[in-house]
């Protein structure tokens, strides 16, 4: 095929390999066993890159954010995959908080595709749009010489594209477990959290927060077959917590206290995810022998902001909370987060969920707050597959079910947008998927309110 040449082209040709149907089943060891092999094709880049591996089913992105942000601080070049991305797929090869030029994207990509076209004819096939985004990063990140590498798993660990990694010295990161894509994953919490946990290989570091005992258990069991070296963060770790105006606590590991850190992203549940952020740097900086910068630790911390991710956005006078929320899980702490920031009133929330997710415990939790729901839906096909919004009318339906009567419904999201601008309560929420977040920034970076 002809040469690359601008980011159209590049974007064309990657979305190309997006498996097509609504029937798209998950890969499993085949997609794992047809990335290792494009690896291998390209010289096996991610077995040149210290990496720390980050899996989990609640606050894995954030954990991954402040990881990236604080080893920025300390002076390192640090590569970031990010899953899903929300306005750019550069964002899922970021380096240092930048996305790598375009001229350098289609340089790379013209390099790489040969050897993915070499792959039509063996025994696995072509790969996925998802499995070839995850070989192009590490061999990104391989190219631009970074010294970390900070790499969020798509779906789950064992089975995930990006979980080809197998030096001793990767750091396995596994953040709170609980249910979601359990259809792949397993419906009880052991299974899901053998499935996180499979991203532990021989003799890696393992770290993870206090959680359920059987969810201890089974990453402790992991670690055990694969002599790993094992850590929790656990509540004594953490001292001097406060919310208000913004996360505040102590973290005391090892030997080390670090006293008054600030966190620049809102919510109870951040003071969790940095905590096993500064944890991973403390294990980082033993292993490796460097000495942490405290002031630019916290500074990094302070100045932290991750979108869709207990956001509060001023616009046009009005405060809009942003997050993407996708599960009941994290549905049940940004609410409780959400009352603690605005308490003692009612809401008016945009709300869209992914086909397939178990929103009907997350309408539990949203409902008692709601003044106004807006229903409204997306259409995806940016992030390695087709991804459909439930029917708002189905979601409707529920409500009904169960009493709830003041909602409308407004397909097209920036014509939801607009009528959540209309509404006169004070405080509006926008939550539910972050591929809605992600088609809420795009529409108010076009209609010039970002």
């Amino acid at each position: 095929m002809e040469k690359i040449s601008n980011y159209k082209e590049a974007i064309d040709y990657l979305y190309s390999y997006i498996p097509h149907g609504l029937k798209y089943k998950f890969p499993g060891d085949l997609g794992l066993r047809r990335t290792k092999y494009l690896l291998i094709l390209l010289g096996e880049p991610q077995n040149k890159l210290r990496v720390i591996h980050v899996a989990g089913t609640s606050g894995k992105g954030s954990t991954c954010h402040l990881i990236y942000n604080i080893l920025q601080s300390q002076g390192f070049k640090v590569g970031f995959h990010v899953s899903p991305h929300l306005n750019d797929l550069r964002e899922r090869f970021q380096i240092n908080n930048t996305l790598i030029p375009i001229e350098e994207f289609c340089q790379y990509l013209n390099e790489v595709i040969p050897f993915v076209e070499k792959m039509k004819d063996t025994e696995f096939g072509l790969p996925t749009y998802f499995e070839m985004i995850v070989a192009f990063a590490y061999y990104v990140f391989y190219k631009k010489r970074v010294e970390y590498v900070v790499m969020e798993t798509g779906l789950g660990g064992l089975y995930d594209a990006t979980n080809v990694v197998d030096r001793e010295d990767k750091i396995a990161v596994i953040t709170r477990i609980g249910h979601d894509h359990t259809e792949i994953l397993g419906k009880t919490l052991d299974k899901i959290a053998f499935q996180k946990a499979g991203i532990i290989y021989s003799r890696n570091t393992v770290i993870t927060i206090q959680q359920s005992p059987k969810v201890l258990k089974v990453i402790q069991t992991e670690a055990n077959k694969k002599q790993a070296k094992f850590y929790i963060i656990r509540p004594k770790n953490i001292s001097h917590t406060t919310l208000i105006p913004q996360p505040q606590f102590d973290f005391h590991f090892f030997d080390y206290t670090l006293s008054g850190i600030k966190l620049g992203l809102l919510g109870s549940f951040q003071i969790e995810n940095a905590s096993l952020a500064l944890g991973v740097i403390l294990l980082l900086s033993r292993k490796d022998n460097f000495t942490v910068d405290v002031d630019r630790l916290k500074h990094s911390l302070r100045t932290s902001l991750f979108p869709g991710r207990m956001q509060i956005v001023k616009s046009k006078g009005q405060t809009i909370v942003i997050d993407g929320a996708h599960n009941p899980q994290k549905m049940k702490m940004f609410i409780q987060n959400l009352k603690i920031y605005f308490p003692d009133q009612k809401y008016t929330f945009l709300i869209a969920f992914k086909r397939g997710k178990d929103y009907k415990p997350m309408l539990k939790y949203i409902l008692p707050e709601a003044k106004k729901i807006i229903i409204t839906s997306f259409f995806n096909e940016s992030q390695g597959l087709r991804i459909l919004a439930e029917d708002p009318l189905v979601i409707a339906k529920i409500l009904e079910k169960l009493h709830f009567k003041n909602y409308i419904i407004i397909p097209d999201t920036f014509s939801a947008l607009e009528e959540l601008y209309k509404d006169t309560s004070p405080i509006k929420v926008i939550t539910g998927s972050l591929y809605l977040i992600g088609e809420v920034y795009s529409k108010l970076r076009h209609s010039g309110k970002e």
